[in-house]
């Protein structure tokens, strides 16, 4: 028997091609759908759900032109107290101890003093005594009545033993020495800096107890002993360390001169001077 062969027209192959290459898509699609349930429908039926709703442009932060920008929520919290510690330094006093107040100072210190001349009798005599390095100390209390400013009483020790008298032509050696007890009142600034090194420049003004003792060799009465006061002047500079808060390293000089030493049976007198390096200690209250 002969077989009959059905035959398509161009058309209607190219359609049934279509069919196949799009069936997989189809039945894909059909696999994502959400089918949607109804009360009435049987439950053994098919279940119908609807696609969940598209994000809206407010939703992903896109807002049409001419509308009102949506205002973010703002949240609100308290602020966080900064830590605090007694131990931390508030100012430079701190660090290096208080500018204004009571003062106690004491030194020590090697003590130059310059020839003495003077001129006996008629001024036909003329006498020169040499003097050996000695020692000074002070005591000194005081007030600092600004950070720059220092106004103090000064009681002063100073020792020098002679080491010769010269008479017209003739040096003479022997025992002697001169003793000096000044008491001052001072006026002293301080040059203030950000670190622990000060400097400083004064001056005082007050009265020295002098005694002046001399042997037998070196005088033409023998021995000689005798005891004045004498106006005193001084000029002092140096600079200070603080080691610790209120508590410093004082390395100064001085010069102590009396313009009219006036000694019993002594004539005319140059100026005395004594210069002074020392080496002290500062307590600032």
């Amino acid at each position: 028997m002969r077989q009959s062969r059905i035959q398509l027209p161009f058309s209607g192959g190219f359609l049934l091609i279509a069919l196949i290459f799009s069936s997989p898509a189809f039945a894909q699609t059909n696999s994502e759908a959400v089918t949607l349930r109804t009360a009435t429908s049987d439950s053994s039926g098919p279940a119908l759900t609807t696609p969940s709703p598209s994000p809206s442009l407010a939703d992903v932060g896109i807002v049409p032109i001419g509308a009102n920008t949506p205002t973010p929520a703002v949240t609100t919290s308290e602020p966080i107290p900064l830590e605090t510690t007694e131990d931390l330094p508030r100012s430079l006093e701190d660090f290096y101890g208080p500018n204004e107040g009571p003062v106690f100072r004491t030194a020590v210190g090697v003590n130059l003093l310059q020839p003495w001349s003077t001129r006996f009798g008629n001024q036909s005599i003329y006498s020169k005594t040499v003097f050996n390095p000695g020692i000074r100390y002070d005591l000194e209390a005081g007030y600092n009545v600004l950070p720059q400013l220092r106004l103090s009483v000064e009681g002063d020790f100073l020792y020098n033993s002679i080491h010769s008298v010269v008479w017209g032509n003739d040096t003479r050696y022997g025992t002697g020495s001169l003793y000096q007890i000044p008491v001052l009142f001072n006026a002293t600034y301080h040059y203030l800096s950000q670190g622990p090194f000060r400097g400083y420049v004064g001056g005082g003004a007050g009265a020295n107890w002098m005694v002046y003792q001399s042997g037998t060799a070196l005088t033409e009465v023998g021995t000689y002993t005798s005891y004045q006061w004498n106006f005193a002047w001084q000029f002092t500079t140096g600079f200070t360390y603080t080691i610790q808060p209120g508590f410093d390293l004082d390395i100064g000089y001085k010069c102590l001169s009396m313009p009219n030493p006036n000694f019993a049976d002594f004539g005319t007198s140059h100026a005395l001077f004594n210069h002074t390096a020392e080496l002290g200690l500062t307590w600032r209250f």
